[in-house]
């Protein structure tokens, strides 16, 4: 398992350093109303100097590796669980990992959880730290699941992945004293995207619908059109050229086939499960999120909209370093919390 590691401290230390030596960053950021949090305002901009905020030059490998490193440098602390059990899950492709994490004190819910990365980058591995706090601020069981990543394997090789795992987990969670009723699916940034169309799918494919489906700053269009992309195009940790190279990557096709796969253009939204959607202010998909939120509003969709105006993209990979960033990712548990049930 991952842990407090010497080249995670390191890494820690020279961006606090770097920050903390550099006294002026030309003062507040304001941006389309919002101010962003001036710790994470020192952090980014020692990380840009360094050379460490860009992968999308990077081979694939390197640029796993690297995001890696750097997401985990101010990740939760580590959290004790009852159980972890790493099992798969009957893929479409042969077996798929997924890590069960039973927090101490765990309730009967159970949240199949996607993890972020532009369906190019980020494991199991590389978030374990976060979901062992999103199972332990929750109560809830968490399955993490490892889908398969681009270019290696491209849409919609990842959405096939998410729906097989939902499958999987509605049958299984009895084994982990769940209850298949009171299951969500979650996911962060690409995460998001899975587990949108997992609720998509699963109410198609009469799989049974989600309890609720959590979305944490959700990439849900690929077109990369919306107005936010462009407001916060760089400098805030998720960036327009990281996106594009994650896209090319994950989908080279052409513009009706991102139409096709982008869940925010979708024709049909009807009879969606209850929604939990939170954006950050500082984050080139904020708009997305917050349009999702209106569409299935539009359709008596109960939905609970969250902006973090003064936060980036990637902020509950951020509890282990900033004050805003682990009160948010609070709320955002003990929304879960009261929505399912401890």
């Amino acid at each position: 398992m991952p842990s407090f590691s010497p080249s995670r401290a390191a890494l820690r230390g020279l961006l606090r350093v770097a920050a903390a030596a550099e006294p002026l960053f030309g003062g507040a950021v304001h941006r389309d109303g919002n101010v962003l949090d001036p710790e994470l305002h020192a952090v980014l901009a020692a990380a840009q100097r360094a050379g460490l905020a860009s992968i999308e030059t990077l081979p694939v490998p390197q640029a796993r590796a690297r995001a890696a490193r750097l997401l985990r440098a101010f990740d939760a602390a580590p959290r004790a669980m009852a159980r972890i059990v790493d099992t798969h899950a009957p893929g479409p492709a042969g077996p798929l990992p997924v890590r069960v994490y039973v927090p101490h004190g765990a309730g009967a819910a159970m949240i199949v959880f996607f993890h972020g990365g532009g369906g190019v980058i980020g494991s199991v591995d590389s978030y374990d730290l976060t979901v062992r706090m999103l199972a332990a601020r929750t109560g809830c069981v968490v399955a993490s699941v490892d889908y398969r990543l681009a270019p290696e394997d491209p849409h919609p090789a990842a959405i096939e992945d998410a729906v097989a795992a939902w499958a999987w987990a509605r049958a299984a969670a009895p084994r982990f004293g769940c209850d298949p009723a009171r299951l969500a699916v979650a996911g962060d940034s690409f995460g998001g995207f899975l587990a949108a169309w997992v609720e998509r799918r699963a109410r198609d494919a009469g799989l049974g619908a989600p309890a609720l489906t959590v979305l944490i700053y959700p990439l849900l269009d690929l077109t990369l059109t919306q107005p936010s992309i462009d407001t916060f195009a760089d400098g805030f940790l998720l960036t327009r050229a990281m996106m594009t190279w994650f896209r090319g990557l994950y989908l080279p096709g052409d513009d009706a086939a991102r139409r096709a796969a982008s869940p925010l253009l979708l024709d049909d939204v009807r009879d969606a499960a209850p929604a939990l959607i939170v954006t950050a202010g500082f984050d080139p998909l904020r708009d997305e999120g917050a349009a999702w939120a209106e569409r299935l509003r539009a359709t008596g969709a109960r939905v609970t909209y969250r902006c973090h105006p003064e936060l980036v993209h990637g902020f509950i990979g951020l509890t282990g370093g900033f004050r805003r960033a682990d009160a948010a990712t609070r709320a955002l548990c003990d929304d879960v919390a009261a929505a399912l049930g401890r």
